[in-house]
């Protein structure tokens, strides 16, 4: 019984894109959650300051699980291989390097808190760019726009929509670090919610993408 053959042990690509999606929503709810429940913790400046919580391991490993799937997914085109994988490794830099504290040495190089932090920043920056150019300019390719479905219509309007998203939420951000006062973006923890709201949407692109709904 327990030997019975399953029709293929290959994950599909589907699965695989709806589980960088799930793992990608979850991340801010678990540190949000883990942290309160078991931590006793307000809500943090950012998810990445919840490095330095109770929930690092679960910081750190949905951040690892994300950025390997994305490294190993292999798109139909060259291209869909070349941004996703970049991406992948951008999001295994954020887990890597952690971001800004009083500190020092951090992270797995014990690097200097200035110098993890900058590094942090741009992994982070290029992450959540190319998942907004992955959305908009890659999961909308078709082989074919002769023979392009209502659905694939439909899922290519959520792909550009979260795409957009993630691009506002990014100069939201860029433009509450250059006028808001760090201790309001504290108290108020402006960047929490739009890095939750760029993670929101590019799960929910991957989820689409996966056909979760609109299928074909």
């Amino acid at each position: 019984m327990f030997r019975t053959k399953v029709a293929s042990p290959i994950i599909s690509y589907k699965n695989l894109r709806r589980l960088i999606g799930i793992l990608g929503m979850l991340l801010p709810l678990a540190c949000y959650l883990g942290g309160l429940v078991f931590g006793h913790l307000h809500l943090q400046r950012s998810i990445s300051f919840y490095y330095y919580t109770n929930v690092r391991d679960i910081l750190v490993g949905l951040l690892v699980g994300v950025g390997m799937f994305l490294t190993t997914y292999n798109g139909y085109e060259q291209i869909d291989s070349i941004i996703s994988k970049t991406t992948g490794l951008a999001g295994l830099g954020i887990a890597i390097f952690p971001c800004l504290s009083n500190i020092t040495p951090v992270g797995f190089f014990q690097l200097n808190a200035k110098m993890s932090n900058g590094f942090h920043l741009t992994c982070a920056s290029i992450f959540f760019v190319l998942l907004a150019i992955n959305s908009i300019f890659i999961f909308t390719l078709t082989g074919d726009k002769n023979t392009m479905t209502k659905n694939k219509k439909r899922r290519n309007a959520i792909y550009i929509a979260c795409g957009i998203i993630i691009l506002l939420a990014i100069v939201t951000l860029i433009i509450i670090e250059m006028t808001v006062d760090p201790v309001v973006i504290e108290q108020k923890c402006l960047i929490f919610y739009c890095e939750t709201i760029m993670l929101e949407a590019f799960g929910i692109s991957w989820l689409v993408k996966g056909e979760t709904i609109f299928r074909d």
